[in-house]
Parts: C-alpha cells; sequence; structure tokens
C-alpha cells in the first residue's frame, strides 16, 4: 500500500486549510479519490471475510432522540460502493436562473442568462475534505474497519454488497496512473476472494 502515501500527500497539498477550492482542482481532487475510495472498500471487504462476529442486540433508541456528534469528530468512511440509479439517464442542466416571471411592464426587459459554469468557479472544500479524513482514518485502521463490516454483516438478515455490480466507482478504462492499476488489481483480489478462489503466486 505504499503505493498511496504520495496520494494522501496530494490530497492534502490540493486541499490545504482553504475552506473553498477552484472547481478544477475539486473535480481533479474527486477524480483521485473515487478510485482511492473503491479500493480501500474492497481492500476491507478481503480482510473481512473469514472474520466471525455474534450480531449485537437491539438496542431501544434514545428517548431524548439522536445525539449530534461533535465537530471534532472523525468522519466514518462508507463501506459500501455508491449504487448507480435505475432508470434512463437524468438530462445534465446547468444552474439556472430560478422562476422567469415578469409583469406587463416587464415585456420589453430580457430575462437574464443563465449561469456559466467556469472551471475557476470556487466551491466549498467541506465535504470533499470530510472524504479525505475518513479515507485516512480507516486505510490507517483497516483491522478495524474490517470487524466494523462484519459487525453489520452479523445483523442482517442478507448481508449487504459492499461492491456494486459491474466496475468499481472511480474505474478509468485503461487508466495508467498509479491508482487506477492498484484498483484494478484489488477489485480482480477482492472477486477471487469472494468466490472463494486462491490468489496466483
Amino acid at each position: 500500500m505504499k503505493i498511496c502515501c504520495p496520494l494522501w500527500r496530494r490530497f492534502w497539498r490540493c486541499l490545504g486549510d482553504s475552506e473553498v477550492l477552484l472547481r478544477h482542482m475539486h473535480l481533479a481532487i474527486l477524480a483521485l479519490l473515487r478510485p482511492a475510495e473503491s479500493t480501500l472498500r474492497r481492500l476491507i471487504e478481503i480482510a473481512a471475510k473469514d472474520i466471525v462476529v455474534k450480531p449485537r442486540a437491539k438496542r431501544s433508541p434514545p428517548s431524548g432522540g439522536i445525539p449530534k456528534g461533535s465537530s471534532g469528530r472523525t468522519p466514518v468512511f462508507v463501506l459500501m460502493d455508491p449504487r448507480k440509479e435505475v432508470g434512463p439517464p437524468k438530462r445534465k442542466t446547468a444552474p439556472g436562473f430560478g422562476p422567469n416571471v415578469r409583469g406587463f411592464d416587464d415585456l420589453d426587459v430580457s430575462p437574464p442568462g443563465r449561469v456559466e459554469v467556469l472551471p475557476d468557479d470556487p466551491v466549498s472544500a467541506a465535504a470533499l475534505r470530510r472524504r479525505v479524513e475518513a479515507l485516512v482514518a480507516a486505510m490507517n485502521d483497516i483491522p478495524g474497519q474490517a470487524k466494523r463490516l462484519a459487525r453489520k454483516q452479523a445483523g442482517m438478515k442478507r448481508p449487504m454488497r459492499v461492491m456494486r455490480p459491474g466496475r468499481p466507482p472511480g474505474h478509468v478504462e485503461r487508466g495508467k496512473r498509479p491508482i487506477d492499476l492498484l484498483l484494478r488489481e484489488v477489485h480482480e483480489l477482492a472477486l477471487m476472494a469472494l468466490a472463494g478462489m486462491k490468489a496466483p503466486p
């Protein structure tokens, strides 16, 4: 897993301490983050394959509601791949300008144009930062994440599928980046592990 170490440094260097990122930087980090998350999920599933845990007893929810966590708490890594939407693809639309409502006195006034999306537009980095923090924390504790997955599986009548059918999220056809090669290898190993096959020497 040494191949991923420069990836974490690149994430933190791009994020920095700023609360916003330029759109093209935000997209560039996402292009690396998605395959890194998919790779880690498959490593966790491989590690959790032979873990046997007893299902936890169901507890009643607190009477006062679920307490909110503190802002300094490390975000939780999502163990399941995001599922693909079923049905025809949605049409991509640019941000609009709201309802076009005009009175009779405004008929000669042209409506405002659509907002143009530019690569240098500022984008909030909060959600991206939480995903990177969750990824790094889970990467540093794969055995703990494997036990967490095993506990979730033990409490379900039908075990959940960590990997979605088809290509993993972030997969790049014929990708040559180190994270692309790593995801491809780990995905094959995870499929073999679930099928009970042994990896070649």
